[in-house]
Formats: structure tokens, sequence, C-alpha cells
């Protein structure tokens, strides 16, 4: 049985006016020992000095105030100002999240306020990592995937501090039941990867991971299944926030049982904790990117097609609507369509097959996952599509999620860019419900995950800001090796 969606925006509507009047007692003060955690990142930072950090904040309004009413080529004047506004690289990046919705462009308004992206984005949890955390490139733990068999990288498993062996009472066997979808994609077995090699480092951890399939029916099921099972704790990456999924969350609550969800969020407020990834950096990074490529040839006019998640899914419309809001300032810019795809490679294929049929000219194409990317590209090749905007020059494909095939795509100028989503946060998750299980610890009901530079071919500076190189980045990716 398909999902229902009709209902879906009217939902998320209430759910939105409901959180605005709720207080939120369970954002506790957090304290987690990270002193040593951060130690071994340090040290482990032996190939490259950038670093994602707390540093301290600027203050961004005057600058909004200064920007909200340009339009088109002072837009863009003002962007390319910013490295002597003193900002840090974390700073630029900020900016352009925050950025408020131009009106220079109806089009992109009318999409934006059509899709609610504000909504999602009202509802979606920004801030800091918590415990005063601190990521640094080159740091993490090499492993070997238990579900992909592939060597990869985990960048955050100083995150969360939890000592290796027994937890809680070592007499006791601890199982948690991990609710997931899409074993025939490689970001979710990835996801998995991460999950299980957490669990495998405490020996009283009994895993269950149960594929949905892309059903929310299934997902629903599983989750009821491991309700009547009295696990001791629920981790779950849901496929859209629709009620299918929020009910089943809301029975494990209520009964007792502790549901992390990670990377997407359930819809249900009241889920235990959330961790959440940088989608709003994916999409503004992309939209950077665009604009500045744009003017480097000269012409801030653009045909876009816009290939996407799952109407509802968390992903797409955080990730779409940061891209919308950078790309509003330019009135020459033109969404030629939306497509939507049920994460399945096919799917995106069918969709810029249909869209390469339907517009003669199409000059940019935004992928809100590195599947569509891919399938945008092999489309546009077969179709010899791939130099036919103005003057010959090449279609751009903007990428989001960091397999290895879109980063050697990056790397061999298939691809213009690519914005990390790693899928390797599922063992923050897992530390996460093992500390509300066995300890009782104040673990918040967010945790956010570090913002990742874009991956550009040459490590390209845009607008001030330090993107990555292919190299820097490669040994997170995910997915099988081509080399």
């Amino acid at each position: 049985m398909k999902a229902k969606r009709l209902t879906f925006h009217s939902f998320i509507l209430m759910m939105f006016i409901l959180s605005g009047c709720m207080s939120d007692d369970r954002m506790k003060t957090v304290e987690v020992n990270q002193q040593a955690a951060e130690s071994k990142s340090n040290a482990q930072n032996t190939r490259s000095t950038q670093t994602v950090t707390n540093e301290p904040k600027a203050d961004l309004t005057p600058l909004f105030e200064e920007v909200k009413h340009l339009e088109g080529q002072e837009a863009l004047a003002y962007f390319e100002s910013l490295p002597t506004k003193g900002l840090s690289n974390s700073d630029i990046l900020d900016f352009f999240i925050q950025l408020p919705l131009s009106n220079a462009n109806e089009d992109i308004v009318n999409l934006f306020k059509n899709d609610q992206f504000q909504l999602y984005m009202n509802t979606y949890p920004t801030g800091e990592p918590f415990g005063n955390y601190r990521w640094t490139m080159g740091s993490g733990t090499e492993i070997t995937g238990s579900f992909s068999n592939l060597d990869l990288k985990l960048p955050f498993t100083d995150y969360i501090y939890l000592k290796e062996g027994p937890v809680g009472d070592p007499t006791k066997t601890y199982r948690i039941g991990v609710a997931t979808h899409g074993f025939d994609q490689p970001w979710n077995v990835g996801l998995a990867d991460a999950a299980k090699w957490q669990s495998d480092k405490h020996s009283n951890i009994e895993l269950d991971v149960r594929d949905a399939q892309w059903d929310n029916d299934r997902m629903a099921d599983i989750i009821d299944s491991f309700i009547l099972q009295k696990v001791d704790g629920i981790l779950t990456w849901p496929m859209v926030e629709s009620e299918t999924t929020i009910a089943p969350v809301k029975r494990a609550i209520e009964g007792g049982i502790p549901v992390v969800s990670v990377d997407r969020m359930t819809g249900y407020e009241q889920t235990t904790s959330r961790v959440t990834g940088n989608f709003p950096a994916n999409g503004a990074q992309n939209g950077m990117y665009l604009i500045q490529k744009l003017a480097q040839e000269g012409d801030l006019h653009a045909n876009v097609i816009l290939l996407r998640k799952p109407l509802g899914s968390t992903a797409d419309a955080i990730r779409t609507g940061h891209f919308l809001k950078v790309l509003s300032y330019f009135p020459e810019i033109n969404i030629l369509k939306s497509y939507h795809d049920a994460d399945h490679s096919a799917h995106a294929l069918a969709n810029m097959q249909e869209a390469l049929n339907e517009f003669p000219i199409i000059d940019v194409v935004f992928n809100t996952g590195d599947h569509q990317a891919i399938a945008a590209y092999d489309a546009t090749k077969s179709a010899d599509r791939l130099n036919s905007r103005k003057d010959g020059k090449k279609v751009i494909f903007l990428s989001i999620d960091d397999s290895k095939t879109a980063i050697n795509a990056v790397r061999d100028g298939l691809f213009e860019v690519n914005t990390p989503y790693t899928p390797f946060i599922s063992d923050i998750g897992i530390r996460a419900l093992v500390h509300l299980i066995t300890e009782n610890d104040s673990i918040p009901h967010d945790i956010i995950t570090p913002n990742i530079p874009m991956v550009t071919r040459d490590g390209a500076t845009i607008f001030g800001f330090k993107t990555q190189s292919p190299d820097d980045w490669y040994e997170y990716t995910f997915g099988a090796s081509l080399e």
C-alpha cells in the first residue's frame, strides 16, 4: 500500500502550529565528557588544517538588511564583497544558509510558497553541535562495513563519547531495533554499516536491522513489531514525514521505548532524539556554486531542472528550499520544471529523459541526491545533449550525497560540484540511544552534525568560502571503490 500523501501538508502545518506553542522541556543542558575524544580528533589531524569548529559567530543581521532588496548584478556584487566584511569561512556559509528569500524572482517565490518550504525550515533543527564538539578534517575511524563489506571511514566517531565494552548492566543484554529503508541503495547500506559498527563495540547489545523497502506501511509494521518484542530502543531512518510513520513512533515512545531518528525526521515532535545532518548547507552551497559559475560565464540567465527526492521528505524540502533561496535574488533564472522520484535511480532516469524531451535548452540540473545526478548525466549523455547550452557550453550538474561515484564525477569534470552528506551518522544515533537506555543521561532532543564544505574540482574559493578538492573528502565517501 502507498502511504497517504493528500493530507501531508495540512498535517505538517498543524504540527508546526502546535510545536510553536509547545515548551520543549526535553531540551536539557547536556554535559557529555568529550575532552578525550577531542584530543583524539586533534591527534588524527595529520593531513589537513581545515577544521569545522564552534568558532564565535558573526552577527549577520546587518548584512541581511543590506542584501535583501538587491537583485541581479547588485546581489552578485554583494556576494562577491563578503570576504571584505571580516567573515570566517563558517560565517560565509551561515550567511548563505540564513539568507532571506528575495522577491526578485517571482516564479521561485511561488514555487517556494507552493511547496511550503518555509514550514519545513521552521521545524528543522538548526544550531551548533552539542557538548562543544569539534570536528577536524582527517579525524574519524576506518572500518569494514558489516553489510557492505567495504572499507569505509566514519567521520564523527568521537561525537557523543561512549566507552567500548559492555554498557549499562553488564549482565543484561540490550536489544535495539533499527527500522530503515533501502538496502538497494549504497547510502542506506552505509547507514546500517555505521550503526552495526557501533553496536559491535559492546558485547551486550543485540542489533536487529530491518529494511522496509521504501514502503511506509511496512516501516510502521516493523516499528510495531519492535514494540511487541519490547526492545530497549529503536533507531529509525524514515522515508518521509507522514502520518504512517508518526503513529508507530508515537506508540513506541508512549510505551516507554526511546526512539532516535537519524538523517530524516519522523514528523513526531516528541521523538526522543533526532540526529540531523547538514541539509541546509547542501542546498545553500549548490546555490552559491551555481551563481558564481554563471557569473564566471558572464550570463546570469539559466534554465534549471530540479530532480528531487520524494515529496514530503525532509531531505528534499530543506535542500531544495535553501538552494532556491540563493537563486531567488536573480530574476533571469528560470525553473523549467520540478520532478520527484521515489528514491530510485530508474525513476530519476525516466524523469530526466522526460525533461530532455520537453525542453530544448537545459543549462542546469539540480539534484537532491547523488542517484539523481548520476541518472541525469547518463540520460543527457545518451541524448547527446551534454554540450547543448548556448555556445556549446556543457550542462551544469549540481550533486548532493558523497558517493565515490559522485566525487569521482567531480574530479573528472562530469559534475561541477558535490555537497557531501555522509550516511555515517547512525553510529551517533546508536551512542545516543545507549546513553538514553543504560545511563539515563541527558541527551538533547536535537543532535546537530557539522556542516561539511562542498567539493569542487580544484578546491576553489566561492564568494570567499574555501571548498574541498575531491582528494580532501574521498576517504569519507560511501559506496564501492571505482579506482
